[in-house]
């Protein structure tokens, strides 16, 4: 490459053979691989176990293929010279270099981040979509996301004059004629950053009143309000992010520790972890005792909306008043918790059987015994315009030998 190599006499011994290559995408390939864990355990639940696959299902997906990409470019940023020192780096690599991470920052930075808070918004939506202030404080969320996105993947093709002037020059000179002023474009990069941090915050923030007033087992309740705040952990990559790109910024060995845009890279997977987490429930709620707070019977026991068929064989189901199943099996929807309800069962009354006399309570359909009313059965799974969260009464079925 002629005068673009650099003379490695003229360094230190081993330091033109550093590098941070295998830190840098190693640790994201673990997190990423959790990230794609959770979003395929995320989809077989909806698929298959809740059978209510929505949009916030699909947006989630294409995050992570685009977070995936992004881990793409890391690896093959490798041969380019990623995790080493800037000058060791020749010009053409690293121009190829800084032609990857412009693309990897428009696809991950601006649109895989975009999509990651709208899911999430509308994953929202079904905790109580009929509570306007909180349904209209997603909505604005939702709007703002769109447009500040729309503004940093704009402002990436404005920048420089062409927009192709980000790995021809731009990174030799931050100052460039052929660019626009260096500070406006710090001022907008914090801007977008402080954007990303409040939006995670509100909807960290939003859902916590909401489920703390619900009727539901402690346990349970921490758990939502736990899972739905793991986003403040991509808050906090957010914030590091911030801090290494302003300690950073204009630094040629910026590549070496390559920080800001591992921050970017470990915010992403984090916020599709946090993402997914809450929709899981199906899959592990026995495991950590988070099940719903109604009864449970063996799969052998004949089972109907009314609860247990009757000893002796009758269907002690008499009366039920909603939109839920007179009989039949227990359906999935029933089974794992974490979606909305669209029918209130008020009361039932069973009728002859010929063992002794019985009563059992339940709620909602369900029997044996349990605790007070059911809510947190009714967060986060419906998909389409669900009613929001409904209250459910106990009924009785009795069984009378005579």
């Amino acid at each position: 490459m002629g005068d673009s190599t650099p003379d490695p006499t003229q360094y230190p011994p081993g330091y033109a053979e550093e590098s941070n290559a295998g830190r840098i995408v190693g640790i994201i390939a673990v997190f990423h691989f959790i990230a794609l864990t959770l979003v395929a355990l995320r989809v077989y639940a909806r698929l298959f176990m809740v059978r209510a696959f929505g949009v916030d299902d699909g947006l989630i997906i294409v995050t992570a293929l685009l977070g995936f990409g992004a881990w793409i470019c890391l690896v093959v940023q490798i041969q380019y010279g990623l995790g080493k020192h800037g000058a060791v780096i020749p010009i053409d690599d690293r121009k190829k270099f800084e032609e990857i991470t412009f693309w990897k920052t428009v696809f991950s930075d601006g649109l895989a981040m975009g999509l990651l808070r709208i899911s999430m918004a509308i994953s929202l939506l079904r905790l109580k979509r009929d509570l306007m202030w909180y349904k209209w404080s997603l909505y604005a969320v939702m709007a703002f996301v769109v447009l500040y996105s729309i503004q940093a993947i704009v402002w990436l093709f404005v920048y420089c004059t062409p927009f192709s002037g980000w790995w021809e020059f731009q990174w030799m000179n931050p100052f460039d004629p052929r660019c626009r002023d260096f500070n406006i474009f710090l001022d907008l990069t914090y801007w977008n950053i402080s954007c990303n941090i409040f939006t995670d915050v509100c909807l960290g923030a939003l859902p916590v009143p909401i489920i703390w007033n619900l009727k539901m087992k402690l346990r349970v309740k921490l758990y939502v309000i736990g899972i739905l705040n793991l986003g403040y952990l991509a808050v906090l990559m957010g914030v590091l992010k911030a801090v290494f790109m302003l300690t950073t910024g204009g630094d040629p060995d910026a590549i070496f520790d390559y920080w800001v845009h591992f921050w970017q890279n470990m915010q992403l997977n984090i916020g599709i972890i946090a993402a997914c987490a809450s929709f899981l429930k199906p899959l592990v709620g026995r495991m950590l005792k988070i099940n719903s707070s109604a009864g449970y019977y063996p799969s052998d026991q004949p089972y109907s909306r009314s609860g247990p068929m009757g000893y002796g064989g009758s269907n002690a189901y008499s009366r039920q008043t909603g939109t839920g199943r007179g009989g039949g099996g227990r359906t999935l929807d029933d089974e794992f918790e974490m979606h909305a309800k669209t029918g209130t069962v008020v009361h039932a009354q069973g009728d002859t059987s010929t063992a002794g006399t019985r009563s059992d309570h339940g709620r909602d359909g369900y029997g044996g015994g349990g605790s007070d009313n059911n809510s947190e059965e009714i967060i986060l799974q419906h998909p389409g315009p669900a009613p929001g969260i409904m209250c459910t009464k106990d009924f009785v079925v009795e069984y009378d030998s005579k």
